[in-house]
């Protein structure tokens, strides 16, 4: 199976990224005003994904940037996701890797217990007041006549053929921003809408290649700015 055939049957098969009720009416989960007071210094755990997307590390980086900046410019200090990265690489070696050496897979359990462990180092070595996760997802959406709005972002699919009225679900990347104090409580959580992940050959809905996704820096810095406005 080649990597286009591979990518639709895992797209097919991918769950949308799950809605939380404090993302329809304020991302926060707290008072506005004591999160504002209480967690000054946050720090970045290293960008993620879900398996079926290939976010590049140039998009990674950008995110970062970008949320990074409009932290500062709030008035907060943020401890950068490269300390974070740095514990990890320790404890993996710690461990012996995390890919297992039978099967030439990375070790899920391995990889949990570093992750875990490896927070908790971060807790212990630096002084600050929460943690933040910014993880970019897939998600459902809705179309009609080749628009899409989903997360705060608006759209239009990539077509060939004629628009015939075609209505449906299309797969769509989104940008989530979390963040959690010490004891691993929710505070904050916010979704912003990158690109489609799906193009339309006439009826028929296309996975658009990996190579092409995340390419644009303006795409990718306003779905950032969407999940971090009402900070």
């Amino acid at each position: 199976m080649n990597r286009r055939n591979v990518w639709l049957a895992i797209l097919s098969l991918a769950l949308a990224s799950p809605g939380l009720a404090a993302d329809e009416e304020s991302p926060y989960l707290v008072d506005k005003r004591d999160f504002k007071k209480t967690y000054k210094i946050i720090a970045l755990m290293p960008v993620d994904s879900a398996p079926i997307i290939e976010l590049p590390e140039s998009a990674a980086k950008l995110l970062e940037a970008e949320i990074t900046r409009h932290l500062e410019k709030r008035g907060y200090t943020v401890i950068p996701s490269a300390d974070l990265a740095a514990i990890r690489e320790t404890m993996s070696g710690q461990v012996g890797g995390l890919v297992d050496p039978a099967s030439g897979e990375e070790d899920p359990e391995k990889r949990r217990a570093v992750r875990e462990h490896s927070l908790r180092e971060l807790w212990f070595q630096r002084e600050f007041d929460a943690v933040a996760k910014i993880y970019v997802s897939a998600t459902k959406v809705r179309f009609a006549d080749d628009r899409i709005e989903w997360d705060g972002a608006k759209a239009k699919l990539e077509k060939k053929g004629r628009n015939r009225g075609y209505e449906g679900t299309v797969y769509a990347s989104s940008v989530s921003f979390e963040v959690y104090d010490q004891s691993e409580r929710l505070l904050y959580v916010k979704y912003g809408g990158i690109e489609p992940l799906q193009w339309r050959d006439g009826a028929q809905l296309i996975p658009i290649a990996p190579e092409k996704l995340f390419s644009e820096e303006k795409t990718i810095k306003k779905a950032a700015q969407i999940a971090m406005k009402p900070i």
